[in-house]
């Protein structure tokens, strides 16, 4: 048995390594992807230093919301060295499939670091990434909002719209239901220890509830640099009349299916799923969005590559931990 399931990992891990250049080859194949159009984006040098600028801000405003983080579970780490330990993430979110491939290599440090504190270091990684989900959901519920009569025209994009607003209502629900109850939750001796730690740390969250607003809308803004970025990328591609309100509904979608531990860095995986989407609003931006995005990735790849700069002189890190208040 325990053969078996070292095989299916194995073959798990081929997979997810060589799905993403498929995918990728195909797109070009069947001329959903012009790599002639990518080369030209590229070419647009302040177009593409512009992303660059927005892209590199990015970071620096991550490292900052999960630095307030942990702070709430009384953890004092460094701003510089989140900001490291956050390119360190970026570095391994190319290195491994999906967007949470860094958020295991920052957990381990942050993790490491910590002696008899590890769940609440964990606790902050965890809040970090669901943050930034909703996050991104708010930002565009936020954005889309003012012509979503326009979108309710397109049953496609009503119903994607009613998903992203569902999916915030029910996100931020489950976020104050847990917080709540993460205490009486954790007495459940049926959940591994490890939850049982984690949903220990989280009402010092509860107990500081004005650093959710703040870390949702910290998080809104940095995905808005993202969008930002890739519409640079789009107007470079000729896809830039598409309506704001579509494109702050299509592009988080289109990051949240980036996200997903499929390919690194989201290779193949991210071009099929903005041409799906533009598709749905039209036919003719469909090759520009995943050209566009195309131009984009490459721009996150070479951002977070800089996360070298950071992992090989690492020589671990210093945390101050005060003891927590009573629940």
């Amino acid at each position: 048995m325990d053969n078996q399931r070292i095989n299916v990992a194995k073959v798990g891990r081929f997979l997810k390594l060589f799905l993403g250049p498929v995918l990728f080859a195909w797109m070009v194949y069947s001329g959903k992807l012009n790599l002639r159009q990518v080369v030209f984006g590229i070419s647009h040098w302040q177009a593409f230093s512009a992303m660059i600028v927005l892209l590199c801000i990015q970071p620096a405003v991550t490292a900052w919301r999960w630095n307030l983080l942990l702070e709430t579970q009384k953890i004092r780490l460094p701003y510089r060295q989140a900001f490291g330990l956050t390119m360190i993430g970026l570095l391994f979110n190319v290195l491994i499939p999906g967007a949470v491939g860094g958020d295991l290599i920052k957990g381990y440090y942050i993790t490491r670091a910590m002696e008899g504190r590890k769940s609440s270091a964990a606790t902050s990684i965890l809040m970090d990434r669901v943050l930034g989900l909703l996050g991104l959901l708010g930002l565009a519920a936020f954005a889309m909002s003012p012509k979503f009569s326009e979108l309710a025209k397109n049953p496609a994009t009503y119903k994607l719209g009613m998903g992203v607003i569902g999916g915030l209502v029910v996100g931020l629900g489950l976020l104050f239901l847990v917080g709540l109850t993460g205490s009486r939750l954790s007495e459940w001796t049926l959940l591994p220890r490890a939850v049982r730690n984690v949903l220990r740390s989280l009402p010092n969250y509860h107990k500081n509830a004005a650093v959710i607003p703040v870390a949702i809308a910290v998080s809104a803004f940095s995905h808005l640099l993202a969008c930002i970025a890739y519409y640079i990328a789009l107007r470079s591609m000729g896809g830039a009349n598409v309506a704001m309100g579509s494109f702050f509904l299509l592009v988080p979608l289109g990051l949240v299916v980036t996200a997903i531990p499929i390919s690194p860095a989201g290779i193949g995986v991210g071009q099929m799923a903005f041409f799906a989407l533009f598709h749905i609003v039209s036919a003719s931006h469909a090759v520009a969005a995943a050209d566009a995005f195309t131009v984009f990735q490459l721009a996150v790849i070479l951002i977070s590559l800089g996360g070298l700069c950071w992992y090989l002189p690492y020589r671990g890190i210093k945390v101050e931990t005060r003891v927590p208040d009573a629940f």
